[in-house]
């Protein structure tokens, strides 16, 4: 058995946490540099093995692909949903009966058709939000009709289909990270002077504030519903108690949490795919 790590770039505290992860439960790391796979067949995994991507390229998407074969241990629920994304989670999570802010696909600038969304979002400010990015950047907050106007014609003209979003005020952000059926951290982001968008602070109340009821059941449920066994999710406090997922991302940025409290989450996500691998090989 060997935990096989995709890498192209990821950052370093990923990639060392895991190794320590694997050294210390006497599991043999290797790192795979995505951008020099050779592709060669007996590269291929072999039953029992554990393999985890990190990086998120479409260079690493295919080596991890390629890599994979039956009995091989990932965070995929499906056998073959190493070779799926889920193109529309927002569909996903409500088919599931997860709370999202009410949200569209906006894929047009046709001002009669974003003044009805806005209407029905209830009214200024809503959210704008481009696909594909990570740490807030194409989150947009847009106040005025003017504003949402030429932030959607600048979209459709660069082929984006952005999400045209509720915008929930005074809300907490919380990040949950689940392995398993379990989450494993829980903290809360604060928010920057003069930007509604919110980041993990330094604050360790942060990081041990007991979570809301509820919000772990709907993590849990929304790394499910994409059908991963691992996943970050992002969740919106609302002062009145009502919970609003926002998204699960899968793979995702695991460390912020273990460095700030040393929860051992690389341990967890080790142990289990050594489970399932027992599982899958019929191993004790």
């Amino acid at each position: 058995m060997a935990f096989h790590c995709v890498n192209d770039g990821v950052p370093e505290s990923t990639t060392r946490l895991l190794r320590e992860a694997c050294a210390s439960r006497g599991v043999e790391y290797v790192e795979i540099h995505a951008p020099l796979f050779d592709y060669r067949d007996e590269r291929q995994l072999q039953p029992g093995d554990l393999l985890y991507r990190p990086a998120i390229s479409i260079t690493a998407i295919r080596v991890e692909q390629f890599l994979y074969a039956d009995g091989v241990s990932t965070f995929y629920a499906d056998p073959e949903g190493i070779y799926f994304s889920p193109m529309a989670a927002s569909l996903l999570f409500q088919r599931a009966g997860l709370d999202i802010p009410l949200t569209f696909f906006c894929p047009t600038p046709d001002r009669q058709l974003l003044s009805g969304y806005v209407d029905r979002l209830g009214g200024f400010p809503v959210v704008v939000k481009m696909l594909g990015y990570s740490r807030g950047i194409g989150v947009i907050r847009v106040d005025s009709l003017p504003a949402l106007y030429s932030v959607m014609d600048f979209a459709t003209a660069e082929g984006k289909t952005p999400q045209l979003m509720a915008y929930v005020d005074e809300a907490v952000h919380w990040r949950l990270t689940v392995v398993g059926d379990r989450v494993a951290s829980a903290y809360r982001n604060t928010q920057e002077a003069d930007d509604f968008r919110t980041y993990a602070g330094e604050n360790r109340d942060d990081y041990t504030a007991p979570v809301p009821p509820g919000m772990a059941d709907l993590a849990v449920g929304a790394v499910r519903a994409l059908r991963y066994e691992f996943g970050g999710v992002d969740v919106l406090q609302h002062p009145s108690g009502r919970l609003y997922l926002l998204e699960s991302n899968f793979p995702c940025y695991f460390a912020t949490a273990q460095e700030a409290i040393g929860t051992d989450i690389a341990g967890m996500m080790v142990e289990h795919l050594m489970a399932k691998s027992a599982k899958l090989t019929g191993r004790d």
